[in-house]
């Protein structure tokens, strides 16, 4: 009796230990995911190329129950100004340290919490679960490991949509992500075979396949470095008044690293050929880079957008106010405040008749601040500290080009090359050229005032009236 009695206090107390253990992890898990998803809103917002200050998406809790063993969350993915555009993500966790569903799947080490996450139904994703008898079509397996470290499996299934406001079809997806570094670090793989997407017949239609991606994020402090390569067999978009244009062997690698305040980064194309409505007119290659820009500048500069279109209207031709022309002014010059540059390195169009390639190199200043908006032939060259150019144009790449581009018709190749002819004469003339053995070429070197044009020396107004005599007489 008194053998029974103590083996069944040693249970209770285990059982009570281990509850107790479990609802201390699943408050820690609490912690961890508000932590989380404020740095994803954090990122969104504040990203290189992100948007004003309030962030065009928010990730929010939208529902959270803490059980002993067990949270239930729902996490919802909100387009800001655009109403009905809201995702909603269920997620059941279950928490530590001995998750009953990882053992289950044989994983026995201690781990934060498991969980099992699904797409829930709402006005932007209905169409989706209905085209799939109610069917979740977007399922994820987590496991949260103590030490700040996750991973994460989500599969997509394949979906067919074909209503009054969208026609879809979709190979389904796979993606993994790797979290490290107390989760802000992460590695993130992904594929999906056929993207085909429109708003029904006669209207724009979208086609991509075969995509493979790695997106990678490391985290030091304040500073923030992003890698990712993407590539493409193909990608195609069905324009309904302009034809088709496709891309194949299409890669996108691109990269930034924040700093500080100073931000950099670097995207670049490669396309392996282009086809505009059957016609393939080559391989296209181009890359840009931007280095040491003020981040806290290009969100100012994002929230004076975001007002001015408030107040003026979503349009290009606003005509401002001479206060707002000179407040869009300053933020625009304030994202000089890092002595930063900017490089296109190189484009590069070749085709079955040769290649011609352009680079571009600036170094950049702030100029002094001014009260009212100064003429762009006064504020370039203060802003302006070095420029240098580099372009080389083929004369039966280029007309080929234009041929293809022109349905054919001979005349307007020939149209072209007498065109080609005329101005590369012009520009050689002019000493902002040299033309040989087919090919045009030009390098222009600009500092304090100074060009340098093929090798000869000249001031900033002198060049400027040389290449006007060239394109307008």
């Amino acid at each position: 009796m008194r053998i029974t009695t103590g083996i069944l206090a040693v249970v209770v107390a285990a059982g009570a230990a281990y509850t107790g253990a479990s609802w201390y992890v699943g408050k820690q898990a609490q912690h961890t995911i508000e932590r989380a998803v404020a740095e994803a809103n954090l990122r969104m917002s504040g990203s290189m190329f992100g948007q004003s200050s309030n962030g065009s998406a928010a990730l929010v809790i939208a529902e959270y129950r803490r059980h002993v063993f067990s949270t239930d969350v729902v996490y919802a993915l909100r387009v800001q100004g655009e109403p009905g555009e809201e995702y909603l993500l269920s997620d059941h966790m279950q928490h530590g340290p001995f998750p009953l569903g990882a053992l289950r799947s044989g994983k026995f080490a201690p781990m934060m919490a498991w969980s099992e996450s699904r797409l829930l139904p709402s006005a932007a994703t209905q169409s989706w679960f209905d085209s799939l008898g109610g069917q979740s079509p977007a399922t994820g397996r987590t496991e949260v490991r103590f030490g700040g470290e996750a991973e994460t499996e989500w599969n997509f299934l394949p979906l067919s949509v074909a209503d009054d406001t969208e026609v879809l079809k979709f190979s389904g997806a796979n993606i993994r992500a790797l979290l490290s570094n107390n989760f802000s670090d992460s590695a993130v793989t992904g594929s999906l075979g056929l993207l085909d997407t429109s708003m029904g017949p006669g209207t724009d239609r979208l086609v991509i396949e075969d995509v493979r991606f790695e997106y990678e994020t490391k985290t030091s402090g304040n500073d923030i470095q992003l890698n990712a390569n993407t590539h493409a067999a193909a990608l195609k978009l069905e324009l309904a008044d302009a034809g088709e244009l496709v891309l194949q062997d299409a890669s996108m690698i691109v990269s930034s690293d924040r700093k500080g305040d100073l931000g950099s980064g670097q995207v670049r194309y490669d396309f392996g050929h282009v086809l505009s409505s059957g016609v393939d007119l080559g391989s296209v290659a181009l890359g840009v880079s931007a280095k040491d820009f003020s981040m806290p500048a290009l969100d100012e500069l994002a929230d004076v957008f975001d007002d001015l279109n408030a107040r003026y209207g979503p349009n290009d031709d606003w005509e401002l106010s001479p206060q707002d022309a000179a407040l869009l002014q300053q933020k625009l010059v304030g994202l000089l405040a890092g002595s930063p540059a900017l490089d296109l390195d190189p484009i590069v169009w070749r085709n079955d008749q040769g290649e011609s390639s352009l680079s571009l190199a600036l170094n950049l200043a702030q100029p002094p601040q001014a009260d009212m908006p100064l003429p762009l032939d006064i504020l370039l060259p203060q802003a302006i500290r070095t420029l240098d150019l580099k372009m080389r144009i083929e004369r039966a790449m280029l007309t080929r080009a234009l041929e293809q581009l022109s349905a054919g018709e001979s005349e307007a190749a020939e149209l072209v090359g007498l065109l080609y002819d005329e101005y590369a004469s012009r520009l050689q003339t002019a000493g902002l050229a040299t033309v040989d053995d087919g090919a045009a070429f030009t390098r222009i070197a600009y500092r304090e005032g100074q060009v340098d044009a093929n090798g000869r020396q000249m001031q900033l107004p002198e060049f400027l009236q040389r290449a006007l005599m060239v394109f307008l007489f």
